[in-house]
Parts: structure tokens; C-alpha cells; sequence
């Protein structure tokens, strides 16, 4: 697995704006993730978050569940599995690891991809291709803003 692009957008620039959104080669096999959102209407403490597992097929096309679910409630109380999988990896390298509120900007600084795409297709059971994480960040049952990470799979080392 390979992570190929990301692109963060807000819905509401009067809520939030993104400072940085990026993935950056250091070389051919090493790549870290920046995201900085520089955040206006503070403090945060109503964050729902929807994520979609998208395989591209002439343009990216749904090909799991779809999952919405309540982050500060995720927060107070790590128990859902498949949501600790993801907050375990940008955790060490995020200032979105406490409970809500949030009173200040949001951060995932420097983000090592390597130990992700290693790890993950012991995840995920899925055939060579394009596939994506589209996700949709909102607060007060308003979408605020979006991130969409792309990867690509190809044949696993075994």
C-alpha cells in the first residue's frame, strides 16, 4: 500500500481553513502526512465524522459500509475497534488526541506513512488498485470540512 494524495477542504471558511494538507516524499520509500487546520469559531466540543471506503472503477465508487459516528463521544471511551485502529495511528503525531472541547488548532504534524502501509493490509483483505478514505468532519450537524486520502495497492510481500 501506498499512499498516493490528500486533499482537505472546508465547507465553511468562516468555521475553519486548512494551513497545510499534504503528503511528502522524503525519498522513494519514506512519506509523512502534514495537516494543519487553523480552526475560527472555538470551542469545538459537537464533532461527528462519516468516513467512506472508495475503489476507483472509472471514478471512485463506494465498495464498503459507510460509518458515521460521534468523535467526542469516541474519545471519552476508546472502545470501538475499528476506531482505535485509526486514532492509534495519528495519535503520537496529532493535538487531536484528548477529549473535547477543542480550543485550538488542529494538527497532525509529520505523520509517518511506512508502519501504516505495512501494517493496514494486514486489514484489509482487498485485490490490487486505487482506493480512497473520503471522510466529512461536522459540528452542530454541519459539515465543516472534508479529508480524502488516496492509496494504492499492489501485490503484498509475503
Amino acid at each position: 500500500m501506498t499512499f498516493t494524495n490528500i486533499k482537505c477542504g472546508t465547507r465553511d471558511p468562516k468555521f475553519a481553513s486548512f494551513k497545510k494538507c499534504y503528503i511528502k516524499a522524503v525519498n522513494r520509500t519514506h512519506k509523512y502526512v502534514d495537516v494543519y487546520v487553523n480552526m475560527y469559531k472555538l470551542p469545538v466540543d459537537n464533532v461527528t465524522v462519516s468516513f467512506k471506503f472508495m475503489r476507483h472503477d472509472h471514478g471512485y465508487k463506494p465498495f464498503f459500509v459507510d460509518y458515521t459516528f460521534d468523535g467526542c463521544k469516541f474519545l471519552r471511551n476508546q472502545k470501538h475497534p475499528i476506531l482505535k485502529i485509526f486514532y492509534k495511528i495519528y495519535q503520537g503525531s496529532s493535538n487531536i488526541n484528548h477529549t473535547c472541547p477543542f480550543d485550538h488548532d488542529l494538527i497532525v504534524d509529520h505523520l509517518w506513512t511506512g508502519n501504516i502501509e505495512s501494517d493496514f493490509m494486514n486489514y484489509l483483505p482487498v485485490i490490487n488498485g486505487d482506493y480512497a478514505l473520503f471522510t466529512n468532519w461536522s459540528s452542530e450537524n454541519i459539515i465543516r470540512a472534508y479529508v480524502n486520502i488516496y492509496v494504492r495497492i499492489t501485490d503484498r510481500r509475503n
